[in-house]
């Protein structure tokens, strides 16, 4: 990075409500790492059957659908930073209530685990939508990339480290000590949300913070006078004022749609076309190793990045590695690799721009409600191709080449939509 990028990113840090936020998000974010891998191996542990696994991870997920529109609409309406707290309470009382269980001389059965995780899956459907809507209050808005960079890039990080403290942990000290560092993780990141309450905060604001587009583009707005609407199907009218924002939503749907298909296709391709597990451990290095630098190349400028030009070529990105997916038994493994991490890395770095883009442009009493839809659709695009992967694996060619159309077709109106007046869709 320039010395210039970094005394940027300082500034972000000097910050005192940003940079209390980030500290804990720090923690919280390693205390979260293992966590998946334990839970899947503590799982399989307990119920020596695949159908354990599957209720866990039921449990989670169906909690996290069921309550993204609540989390969404509260954090809306509430003070975010005290929802977020609320939140990270019910996520703590999960997991330290199971590690309890875990130490007992209570037998761990299948269903404690199923609870906990509907506990931390409900606390994340509430947290999540409140962090989208905090961040901009956190930070000026020429600093939002950045600040949305910095915590991409501590993701990225958890998801390249999850693996292998879990697998350290796991089978040295054993189960319970990924749960207490968990809880440890959030009693930390309660303090930093305590202490972030009590700072001053600043107004929230209503309009977007950056040049307006033409008048011909401007949405209609409700009169300001009138009490705001609270309900979560407001954030649908909303969406009906900004087409992009409705355009560039489908296209992400697709987008990770194809990151489950890539989930399940990836490892069957490599056993059967590329010589084995060994080549899937390679393309999923690629992936991680992508994602990581796409959160880096966002930060490492200072430049805001217009959503219309990301669309494109997140777009490009996914179709390039779905072409030599295609093209498997003529290409070489290290070009799929290369191919694997161009599309994570465009995949990071355009979701970056695509967070800052509706957190800028969007009136900030819809930003949660309009996040938690964003956190809906890009969750049920993962599962669903994951589902298209197991279907249709005699068929892969031709389900690749549909993804690819339909990002293709998605693409051209959200990228028309986003508008060359527009200052930066980020």
């Amino acid at each position: 990075m320039s010395t210039a990028t970094l005394k940027d990113h300082a500034a972000t840090f000097r910050e005192p409500r940003f940079a209390t936020f980030f500290t804990g998000h720090v923690i919280s974010r390693i205390g979260d790492a293992p966590v998946p891998v334990a839970f899947a191996l503590a799982a399989y542990q307990v119920s020596h059957s695949a159908a354990g696994l599957t209720w866990v991870l039921l449990s989670l997920w169906a909690t996290r659908f069921l309550l993204m529109a609540t989390g969404g609409r509260l954090a809306d309406r509430y003070d975010r930073v005290r929802v977020m707290i609320g939140a990270d309470v019910l996520r703590l009382v999960a997991q330290g209530t199971l590690a309890v269980v875990v130490v007992s001389p209570l037998q761990l059965q299948s269903w404690h685990l199923c609870l906990s995780a509907a506990l931390y899956g409900a606390g994340t459907a509430l947290y999540n939508p409140a962090q989208i809507g905090l961040t901009p209050e956190l930070v000026p808005g020429d600093r939002l990339q950045r600040a949305n960079g910095l915590l991409s890039l501590v993701a990225d990080v958890g998801f390249l480290l999850g693996p292998v403290l879990a697998g350290v942990l796991m089978g040295t000290v054993g189960f319970s000590w990924v749960l207490w560092l968990d809880v440890v993780s959030f009693a930390v990141n309660l303090g930093c949300l305590v202490r972030l309450a009590r700072l001053h905060t600043p107004a929230r604001r209503t309009t977007p913070e950056q040049t307006p587009p033409a008048p011909s583009e401007t949405p209609a707005e409700p009169n300001p006078t009138e009490p705001p609407d609270t309900r979560f199907r407001a954030s649908f009218a909303v969406m009906a004022r900004y087409p992009w924002f409705s355009f560039g939503m489908a296209l992400w749907f697709v987008v990770s749609l194809g990151i489950g298909l890539t989930a399940v296709a990836g490892p069957v391709i490599a056993v059967d076309s590329l010589g084995g597990t060994g080549a899937w451990s390679v393309l999923a290095t690629c992936l991680a190793v992508g994602s990581l630098l796409g959160s880096l190349a966002v930060m490492s400028t200072s430049r805001q990045h217009p959503w219309k030009a990301a669309s494109v070529v997140v777009t490009l990105g996914a179709v390039l590695q779905f072409v030599t997916l295609t093209l498997r038994d003529q290409l070489p493994t290290a070009v799929l690799g290369a191919a694997f991490a161009l599309c994570a890395l465009t995949t990071a770095a355009c979701g970056i721009v695509w967070d800052t883009a509706y957190q800028s442009e969007i009136p900030e009493r819809y930003i949660s409600r309009l996040g938690s839809v964003d956190n809906f659709v890009n969750a049920a695009g993962v599962p669903i191709g994951m589902l298209l992967g197991g279907l249709f694996a005699d068929h892969y060619d031709t389900v690749f080449l549909g993804v690819s159309v339909a990002l293709v077709l998605l693409c051209i109106p959200a990228a028309r939509l986003a508008g060359p007046g527009r200052k930066s869709a980020a």
